[in-house]
């Protein structure tokens, strides 16, 4: 192996072990699959829409994706990592992330590709089935709109109970004076 190669070898695994240690997700594709694979264009709109998510989809060696994650101490079957593979690096949300590649091999017709094999999440393996639950999450603005919600919940309905007296006091004071008014005039 000639220097250059080398040279390109580690550069490829320090990217790797870069975006491992900064990713909250990492997602393992087959962006080939049984027939000719994903288009250039195809890889294109799907770097795009992961941009838009924060993400990013890195095709790499199926070595240097097993040495890196080897150095955080997170072991995969070897049938995860054979044959083509590309990886997509989600640096914000996760269930973003995985919904974005999720939906993209639903709107792939008729290759369904990539084909996501799994992924790394938080140091430990994490299934199809559990990405999918992942993708199913709302996003953490959702979230955090949905728990500000909850916390000031109790608080509108204090101040309703609240105004509530004051309004009551207010009807009841305006029904004796039209009353009083109605009685002087007759």
């Amino acid at each position: 192996m000639n220097e250059q190669n080398r040279q390109r070898k580690a550069e490829a695994l320090d990217y790797l072990r870069e975006s491992l240690a900064k990713c909250s997700i990492m997602i393992i594709t087959d962006y080939r699959g049984e027939n000719k694979g994903l288009t250039v264009k195809a890889i294109t709109e799907l770097r795009h829409q992961l941009r838009e998510q924060n993400g990013v989809y890195k095709i790499a060696k199926n070595t240097l994706i097993r040495k890196a994650l080897k150095e955080i101490n997170v072991e995969l079957e070897d049938s995860l990592l054979e044959g083509p593979t590309a990886v997509v690096f989600g640096f914000g949300d996760p269930a973003a992330a995985a919904k974005a590649v999720l939906e993209f091999a639903k709107n792939q017709k008729p290759t369904k590709l990539p084909i996501v094999k799994g992924a790394v999440m938080e140091g430990r393996f994490v299934s199809m089935k559990e990405l999918e639950a992942i993708a199913e999450l709302p996003s953490i603005d959702v979230l955090r709109m949905q728990i500000l919600g909850l916390m000031l919940a109790p608080h509108r309905n204090i101040l309703g109970v609240l105004n509530g007296a004051g309004r009551s006091m207010a009807t009841l004071l305006d029904a004796w004076n039209k009353k009083r008014s109605e009685a002087a005039d007759a």
